[in-house]
């Protein structure tokens, strides 16, 4: 029988698809695009074989610890300091990550809709929202966000499809953009587009069916890599301004100038929507993660006082930015390199480390 606080396959995989899904929405293609030029789509190939082959090695050094997630077994290998360490640190980056999605997303609501309305106030609205969703509980969370993936998903695709007769497919020229240095090594600091490898992290414990977990985890990065190099693609054969393009969401530039026949023009408005329920159903879940990892890190039971507190940090860090510029620096920089270090290099060497101690443990020392 399934329990009520646990999730299934499909609600998994689209658990760990919100925040790629996200990262598009806010710009990602352009980012990467700026990084690697005409080359992007094959350094997003190039990553997505390599996400993959690390994900098959999560999948094993998790085998030793079904139902445990990253910080239990920072315990298990550190004890309670390496436990608190990366219990904080995942706060950390789920409220960095949840900060800049609110303050870019409130930003082009306020440059489009409420030129009028200070961008605290837009933001605002975002909070309250959040904060019910969790207090409606586990299931409220994760249904909610059932339905809106595949709504999101086929909406970024029919956006994609309706724009391709715009394509100029000279644009895609040269291959390698600029050059082999940007597409396959310094391009390699481009993995940290797959930020939702973070969730993977604490997804173990979540799942009804823990034999699942590959099979969840492959789904997930095929159908964040496809989504992803679909949009990149698309914005380099349709915008050959891209990279100087001041659009706070490339892909709304792409969604404003399809039309479908005479009477039915500014469709952008409906994609506008399902990106705000995007939006909010992905904060929901970052919250959710961030008020279990809490509890957990310090031994409490009641997640209600830190609902409202971690709901107004995440405002908080949300305005740290003074502008649009500061705000383009902390997702472009610190952003993509704390996503580096915790979750492809420290995280990783835990569960190795972890791996080799259970199995040094079960082996009488030998390894």
């Amino acid at each position: 029988m399934k329990t009520i606080n646990k999730l299934g396959t499909i609600e998994a995989i689209c658990f760990l698809l919100i925040i790629i899904v996200n990262q598009i929405i806010i710009n990602l293609p352009k980012n990467l695009i700026i990084n690697t030029g005409s080359s992007a789509w094959i350094n997003i190939i190039y990553l997505a074989v390599i996400v993959v082959l690390i994900s098959l090695l999560v999948c094993k050094m998790f085998k030793p610890f079904q139902g445990k997630d990253i910080v239990d077994i920072a315990e298990f290998l550190g004890g309670k300091p390496l436990k608190i360490f990366v219990g904080f640190s995942y706060i950390l980056l789920f409220v960095l990550i949840s900060g800049i999605f609110l303050r870019y997303f409130s930003e082009t609501l306020k440059l489009i809709y409420f030129p009028n309305s200070p961008v605290y106030f837009i933001s605002l609205f975002f909070i309250i929202g959040i904060i019910i969703a969790n207090k409606l509980g586990f299931r409220s969370v994760v249904l909610a966000n059932l339905l809106i993936v595949p709504i999101v998903f086929i909406e970024l695709f029919v956006i994609f499809i309706s724009v391709s007769g715009k394509f100029v497919p000279e644009r895609i020229f040269p291959i390698l953009g600029y050059g082999i240095n940007s597409t396959f090594f310094s391009g390699l600091s481009n993995i940290f587009a797959f930020a939702g490898f973070s969730v993977l992290y604490f997804l173990m414990p979540m799942l009804n069916k823990k034999d699942d977990f590959k099979k969840i985890t492959i789904i997930s990065i095929i159908f964040s890599s496809i989504c992803l190099l679909a949009s990149i693609l698309t914005l380099i054969l349709v915008n050959s301004n891209i990279t100087t393009s001041e659009e706070l969401l490339s892909i709304y530039s792409l969604a404003r100038i399809i039309e479908y026949g005479r009477f039915f023009q500014r469709v952008d408005a409906i994609f506008i929507f399902i990106w705000m329920l995007s939006t909010f159903s992905c904060i929901s879940i970052i919250l959710m993660l961030i008020t279990n990892i809490f509890k957990k890190i310090t031994n409490t039971t009641n997640s209600s006082a830190m609902v409202y507190c971690f709901a107004v940090l995440i405002m908080g860090l949300c305005f740290l930015p003074q502008n649009i510029s500061q705000l383009i620096f902390l997702s472009t920089s610190i952003y993509k390199y704390f996503i580096i270090i915790l979750v492809y290099i420290i995280s990783l060497s835990i569960l190795v480390g972890a791996y080799l101690k259970k199995k040094s443990i079960h082996t009488g020392g030998k390894i």
